[in-house]
């Protein structure tokens, strides 16, 4: 067998490799025989069946497993013995790799690209300025986050006659058919002239209705009959109700009682102290939503300084290569510049986790699968889920290859941003309140 390097730069190298007829011969022709004594053929005892036929049935296939073996076995103990540092794995070049012919053994030739990694050279200072957002509160924006919160802890209460946003407690009977206690709330009505009827009804009055033509949407009719949608009925569409009670829903008063429930018992103590609360409440929602833009900054501060080199078309052929041709050539070019900055904060990323020897800890590790655990059973809207249950899945999680692969490179993303941060010099830059993005903590 021989291997050489046929052509090397700063970004890749290319190698020949040549198997020789001697370095596979004996094997394959041991694993025919192997064949041979197992091989049962009508008209022949088994064990005795031509080694013609049997080289004609397992010849090529034989072959060709062997190759692959050798292959297999001697690029990555090359590349071990002439240390080079690569990217990926080596790429076969099919441009310049001779057609193998499985039917008539003889030398083979592989010729493979390699993607050498490429020499990062970052060193961060306080002489690095990277902006940390800060939020400017305004005085509407105070005035409409206290909003939001007086209807957060806002509550319901009885009122005589039925406004456009209220809520209806009825009874709805037809004949021989009953429906107790059921809710109907004016504001969810999306034609204005459908909730006319209800305004200005009070407890105790009875109307008709046409619950076809006031609920048009199956769903709803469903809904206020208590009953699935498949068993809906519209043969006779005319019930009865009786309003039980009308209630509406008010926002809490900017009172003790509501400084209390927000800030705990005694810790505003007037309409000043609470306005210094909210504030610093905003500033905390804020915190997530700068640390985000942090990661962004100090992502592109770093790509651009290290202006790091790459082999631009290996690279393309190893995320063609990677993703079992699922990502076609065409989309990897449309995404590219995407694809390039990835590559290259993934070179950078393990650069400073290797310079600074930051070590990440099993502890570490856990701590994120159950956050990761906590933030998809809440986006299902499972709040709440049963210990047991929770922490199998937090196991399934450490199980799953690709699962860890992923939560471990989330917790070296965020010791490598905490590394930048203690670093460099973070600059204020104040940015509105109001202009917070979602944060996707997966």
């Amino acid at each position: 067998m021989k291997i050489e390097i046929k052509h090397s730069d700063a970004l890749s190298m290319t190698i020949n490799l040549s198997i020789e007829t001697e370095d596979y011969a004996d094997i394959v022709q041991k694993k025919l025989q192997d064949h041979r004594r197992k091989a049962e053929m009508k008209g022949f005892r088994k064990g005795m069946v031509p080694m013609g036929l049997i080289q004609k049935m397992y010849g090529s296939s034989t072959l060709m497993e062997e190759i692959n073996k050798l292959l297999q076995e001697s690029v990555p103990k090359y590349i071990e013995e002439q240390q080079i540092k690569m990217i990926g794995e080596p790429l076969l070049n099919e441009e310049l790799t001779p057609q193998a012919d499985w039917n008539h053994p003889s030398t083979f030739t592989f010729v493979l690209d390699l993607i050498l990694a490429p020499k990062v050279a970052l060193t961060l200072t306080a002489d690095d300025y990277i902006p940390v957002k800060q939020p400017e509160i305004t005085v509407q924006e105070r005035d409409d986050y206290i909003e939001s919160l007086q209807k957060q802890y806002g509550q319901l209460i009885d009122v005589e006659a039925a406004e456009p946003e209220d809520f209806l407690k009825v009874d709805l009977d037809q004949d021989d058919k009953y429906v107790n206690a059921t809710y109907i709330s004016l504001k969810s009505f999306q034609d204005e002239a459908l909730k006319l009827p209800f305004i200005g009804i009070k407890a105790g009055d009875r109307v008709e209705i046409d619950i076809l033509k006031t609920f048009p949407n199956s769903i709803d009719r469903a809904a206020l009959l208590k009953i699935k949608k498949e068993e809906l009925d519209d043969t006779n569409p005319l019930w009865s109700i009786t309003v039980l009670e009308v209630k509406r829903y008010t926002p809490a008063l900017l009172n003790q009682a509501f400084y209390d429930k927000l800030f705990g018992p005694g810790e505003v103590d007037s309409p000043e102290v609470f306005i210094q609360k909210v504030e610093e409440r905003m500033r905390n929602d804020f915190a997530a939503e700068s640390d985000y833009r942090f990661t962004l900054d100090a992502r592109d501060y770093v790509i651009n300084k290290c202006d790091l080199p790459l082999p631009d078309a290996l690279i393309k052929r190893l995320l063609h290569h990677n993703s079992e041709r699922k990502l076609s050539m065409e989309e990897i070019e449309k995404n590219w510049d995407n694809f390039a900055r990835n590559f290259r904060w993934q070179l950078i990323r393990g650069h400073l986790l290797k310079e600074h020897h930051i070590a990440i800890t099993k502890e570490e590790v856990m701590e994120q699968a159950v956050h990761v655990a906590k933030y998809r059973f809440a986006s299902y809207g499972l709040s709440t889920v049963p210990q047991e249950q929770f922490d199998k899945y937090v196991q399934s999680l450490v199980d799953n290859n690709k699962e860890m692969n992923q939560i471990i490179e989330m917790v070296e993303e965020d010791r490598v941003y905490q590394l930048i941060r203690s670093i460099v010099t973070l600059v204020p830059e104040i940015v509105p309140f109001s202009g917070r993005h979602e944060i996707n903590t997966t």
